[in-house]
């Protein structure tokens, strides 16, 4: 008889009332502001760092999650006698937390040996609920007695074709942590220019720069259009920061009525996301066509 843990980071951004009704295991990524440290998810609050980052004059930093802490994760599910575990992280592209998550499965076989309990580590090549509304499937399969390969396979397939556009509403922060220089942020603000991204197989690519906020709702609403498959059969995944609720509503009104998603969940980014994007973000996340 399986017995699962499933376990991510939690840059994955799933709020809490799923995390404890479907027993999921959040390993925090460490923050740095100040000369202070705290924990992701369990320390602070999405509204709460986007006020740190309006006022705070520094960027904090992120640390990846050392091997350790997940060794001593994966050695907590095998005393309690699980035979697998699944663990889902962000993107191994931009941190080291996926290779500490293999490097501690390599630690763990050589001490206990090898096949004693199956551990699969799955790089998301995404961030935020992105990929954390796939480990909520993976956990509602595994309440459904679905098998371990099953649950894997079909996180695989998800991942395979889950993407998102991004759009930013001030370059203000984006300058501050370094992503554009200082002119090319004086100029784009100058302009009323809205950068969006097109967040794809691991990358954050700029596709897109539009002039003023209602068209930035419009603009991302059109790009997810052409690429969506069947919206009609899928529920859009509305992500968001300190994103004034007028432009959250239409965007959702735009999902709904003019791409025609079956539903949309709306769902904070948290702070290690806000830190790279700034707290005037907002995202959209969809299934579109396998890649290869």
């Amino acid at each position: 008889m399986e017995k699962i843990h499933i376990l991510t980071d939690s840059s994955s951004d799933i709020p809490h009332d799923l995390v404890e009704a479907h027993g999921i295991e959040i390993v925090p990524i460490m923050l740095t502001h100040e000369g202070r440290s705290f924990r992701e998810y369990y320390d602070i609050t999405s509204e709460d760092y986007c006020r740190l980052l309006e006022t705070s004059s520094e960027i904090p930093g992120t640390a990846m999650t050392t091997p350790t802490v997940f060794l001593e994760s994966y050695n907590r599910a095998f005393e309690r006698g699980c035979t697998h575990l699944l663990a889902v992280l962000i993107n191994g592209g931009g941190s080291g937390t996926y290779q500490a998550a293999c490097l501690a499965k390599s630690m763990f076989e050589e001490e206990q040996g090898e096949g004693k309990m199956t551990i699969e580590v799955i790089d998301s090549k995404t961030y935020t609920y992105i990929y954390g509304h796939i480990v909520v499937k993976a956990a509602e399969m595994r309440e459904q007695g679905e098998s371990f390969d099953a649950i894997v396979s079909v996180v695989k397939s998800r991942l395979n074709r889950v993407e998102a556009y991004l759009g930013v509403y001030s370059l203000k922060f984006l300058k501050k942590s370094g992503r554009i220089s200082g002119g090319a942020a004086f100029v784009g603000e100058a302009l009323g220019l809205k950068p969006i991204s097109h967040v794809y197989d691991g990358a954050v690519k700029v596709c897109d720069k539009v002039r003023g906020e209602k068209a930035l709702v419009a603009g991302m609403s059109k790009k997810v259009s052409a690429r969506v498959v069947q919206p009609d059969k899928q529920t859009a995944i509305l992500l968001y920061g300190d994103v004034p609720a007028e432009r959250l509503d239409e965007m959702e009104k735009r999902l709904r009525t003019e791409i025609g998603f079956r539903d949309v969940e709306r769902v904070a980014i948290g702070p290690s996301v806000l830190t790279n994007t700034g707290p005037l973000a907002m995202a959209v996340a969809y299934y579109g066509t396998p890649r290869d």
